[in-house]
């Protein structure tokens, strides 16, 4: 993924209220998705930003991911 402006922010994500695979954030008033998916068959995360979609490695040290049900699971 080249040149995502969210790589190089601070972004705390909160966990979506249905689905614990997914978090969210708003950026510019903008919501912005990220998925964890079934790592280690798949990359381990996915943004979603509107119609742009990334797969992902590593989320940076600067994102903070909500605790979820999901994250204690693994």
């Amino acid at each position: 993924m080249k040149d995502n402006f969210l790589l190089n922010k601070t972004i705390t994500w909160k966990q979506h209220s249905t689905n614990d695979r997914y978090f969210y954030c708003y950026e510019d008033d903008k919501l912005i998705l990220l998925r964890m998916n079934n790592f280690p068959e798949e990359i381990l995360y996915t943004i979603i930003d509107g119609l742009n979609i990334y797969d992902i490695e590593d989320k940076p040290e600067s994102w903070h991911l909500q605790e979820s049900n999901f994250l204690r699971k693994i």
